[in-house]
């Protein structure tokens, strides 16, 4: 929809860029969210004691379709603003 979205995570305890040619995210489309079930990332994440087991978080994939490239990001929650 060609819309600028600003979004706000909160409790973040793993952030990474990754480029559109990484082969973690080649083949996503770099305009859309995609939400990682069962994630091993958050379970590593409980498994080091980074996060407890019980607490609710979410592994996405966000593209950014100017620049080609992708954020991932583990979090537990967040809000979206129209800038």
């Amino acid at each position: 929809m060609n819309e600028d979205v600003q979004l706000n995570f909160f409790d973040v305890p793993h952030f990474k860029f990754l480029s559109s040619d990484e082969g973690i995210v080649s083949g996503l489309s770099d305009d859309r969210v995609y939400e990682v079930k069962n994630s091993e990332l958050i379970a590593s994440l409980i498994k080091c004691g980074e996060i407890a087991a019980g607490e609710k978080y979410k592994h996405w994939f966000v593209g950014f379709n100017e620049i080609g490239s992708f954020i991932e990001v583990v979090f537990s929650g967040f809000d979206e603003k129209q800038p």
